[in-house]
């Protein structure tokens, strides 16, 4: 069953607009945005571009607004249901990402708009048709491997990693880097290079200590620092943990 309690396409709002709702609602939201929008999803901001879908779960805080002094305009539907192709997570609750067919989502929304409003013999019918279109495609969104912008942002991120360990990197920079929250930044990365982005800093720092231990004479406080760690006991232990021995231990054994 679904069951829609509004819909809306192309709306629009001025510079000022904000969006917030407690944990309180029992229906669930889906948005598209057409301009850059500013979301907090678990006490950070996330900073999205336009043509960005979310979805949010009953009981879920909800607040977004835009961004910059720019109009805000986005589509949305705010709906009821149990039908499982919602509640699998087809589409991850919370998570903004980028659609890759938004006018076409523009357009069911509208449609699902329409058909919401006038008392048609199908109308039941016809919405679960709409919202089954409206979620593949935006599974498709999620799932292409044809999205360039993501998959060269992934492999600079990767490789400015490798170029600059030391680099203050933390999960949140990162996802700004490349439009998507820190959730969808843990699982591109994992798929793409098979570790995720916050163990491959680690992996280089200490690949770079290790040629700072065997090419130099300085001492490890310095090579804790040269390698991002201001704190020489936790660069230590984050050492002996990926090379089973300790930074005086490794010099020692060369």
């Amino acid at each position: 069953m679904i069951k829609i309690e509004c819909a809306e396409s192309l709306t629009a709002h001025n510079a000022n607009f904000i969006y917030k709702n407690d944990n309180s609602h029992e229906w669930w939201l889906l948005i598209q945005t057409h301009s850059t929008t500013c979301f907090y999803i678990d006490g950070e901001e996330i900073i999205m571009p336009e043509n960005t879908a979310i979805l949010y779960p009953p009981h879920s805080e909800i607040m977004y607004r835009a961004y910059n002094n720019e109009p805000f305009s986005d589509d949305w539907v705010r709906f009821f249901t149990d039908e499982t192709f919602v509640t699998n997570g087809m589409i991850p609750t919370a998570t903004p990402f980028k659609t890759m067919q938004s006018d076409f989502i523009s357009q069911i929304i509208y449609l699902l708009s329409a058909e919401n409003f006038f008392e048609n013999k199908n109308k039941e019918l016809t919405i679960q048709s709409l919202m089954h279109i409206l979620f593949y495609k935006l599974n498709e969104s999620l799932a292409s491997k044809t999205d360039d912008f993501r998959t060269l942002a992934l492999y600079q991120l990767h490789q400015n990693i490798k170029n600059n360990p030391a680099f203050p990197w933390t999960i949140s920079y990162m996802a700004k880097q490349l439009y998507v929250c820190p959730r969808l930044l843990h699982k591109f990365y994992y798929d793409e290079f098979g570790i995720s982005c916050m163990q491959d800093v680690i992996k280089n720092r200490i690949l770079l200590a290790k040629k700072q231990l065997a090419g130099t004479e300085n001492s490890i406080k310095k090579i804790a620092n040269l390698c991002g760690y201001s704190n020489t006991e936790h660069f230590s232990r984050q050492f002996k943990k990926e090379t089973g021995m300790s930074p005086k231990q490794y010099r020692e054994n060369l």
